[in-house]
């Protein structure tokens, strides 16, 4: 079966800082096993370590690609966080101005039907602008610009990390190392926390929100801010979820890097946490890949018009909408007596 093609290659991104990433990473192992494992002359003798750490070899000759690739890393990794900001608004980070606001940005939506607000949010889809879904409050889009800011910061310090090698500048290294991983895990969370509240959103908005459980669409106002209504496990939700997991492991690996007094142990989980990332960016390009093919995406098929967002507008208020059955893609829906409307990809 082929692989759909992409709405963009946006989706690239990711991949373009994460293969000089692992590229830097496995010619730095083959180097030093091809050296015979050695102890480096900055490296205390004592300690009989059988894994150095990567800032061991990177300290080294090799100090050149350590810098050349983390900077690259660092660069295509704020790149992509822009590249979403970007694709979600139709401009980018540090132009903050006017965009397309709805009454839910205002804080009125608990005065809003459900019908208006699929609605507002339909005539944001329809314009061609919005590369992937835009966002549905101002929460998000500050999400996403925290998330950049604290990348940016992050990244900064791997790349003085690199530049001031373990070798020369030992303090201001493992100062580098901890601000790295602290902005970057912070840069993490607002992603995670990005797509979790865009997923509480888009459960409510979503054709198979309420279908077939008699129950009444609501507004998000309605909600109590731990509770989910809808097509709870969306696209947004599952990405927000499968990356908290990422962030547990990555987190359980930091401390034991960390608390690990044997440094051979300490390198291996240093090593992981490296390797780890790449999973990262992996999850990071495949948002950017489906994001990208919204138009494209089978439920929203089901939209006729965005003049009323939904064609089964006309039933929300009736029993008749939570039986209407979601056709198979290429299948032809008849509302009433109304003409078959050919199942086109139309939106997300």
């Amino acid at each position: 079966m082929p692989i759909p093609k992409p709405g963009n290659y946006f989706f690239l991104v990711p991949i373009v800082a994460l293969v000089p990433w692992y590229g830097m990473l496995m010619a730095m192992l083959i180097c030093w096993a091809g050296q015979g494992h050695p102890l480096y002359a900055f490296m205390d003798p004592e300690d009989k370590q059988n894994v150095v750490y990567i800032s061991d070899i990177g300290a080294t000759n090799l100090n050149p690609l350590f810098i050349a690739c983390a900077g690259w890393q660092g660069l295509f990794y704020v790149v992509t966080v822009a590249c979403e900001f970007y694709q979600r608004s139709g401009y980018w980070p540090f132009r903050l101005r006017a965009n397309y606001k709805t009454s839910a940005d205002d804080g009125s939506t608990s005065e809003l039907s459900v019908n208006t607000m699929k609605s507002q949010y339909s005539e944001m889809l329809a314009s061609a602008r919005f590369l992937m879904p835009p966002w549905y409050t101002r929460d998000e889009r500050n999400l996403i610009f925290a998330s950049f800011v604290n990348g940016l910061i992050g990244e900064l310090a791997l790349l003085f990390c690199s530049i001031f090698t373990t070798a020369k500048y030992h303090t201001v290294h493992i100062t580098m190392v901890v601000i790295f991983i602290i902005f970057l895990f912070f840069s993490v969370c607002c992603n995670i926390a990005e797509y979790m509240v865009m997923g509480r959103h888009y459960a409510l908005l979503h054709p198979l929100a309420f279908q077939g459980t008699g129950s009444q669409p609501v507004t998000i106002d309605q909600l109590k801010w731990y509770q989910w209504r809808g097509h709870v496990w969306n696209k947004f939700t599952i990405s927000g979820v499968s990356k908290i997991v990422w962030l547990i492991f990555a987190i359980v690996w930091a401390i034991c890097f960390a608390a690990i007094d044997d440094d051979s142990k300490s390198a291996c989980f240093e090593w992981l946490l490296a390797f780890w990332l790449g999973l990262y960016f992996i999850m990071l390009s495949i948002d950017f890949y489906f994001g990208g093919r919204y138009k494209k995406s089978r439920y929203f098929q089901h939209v006729q018009s965005f003049s009323g967002y939904y064609k089964y507008d006309e039933f929300l208020a009736s029993t008749n909408f939570h039986h209407v059955s979601i056709p198979d893609e290429g299948e032809e829906v008849v509302i009433h007596d109304a003409e078959p409307v050919s199942m086109r990809a139309v939106v997300v």
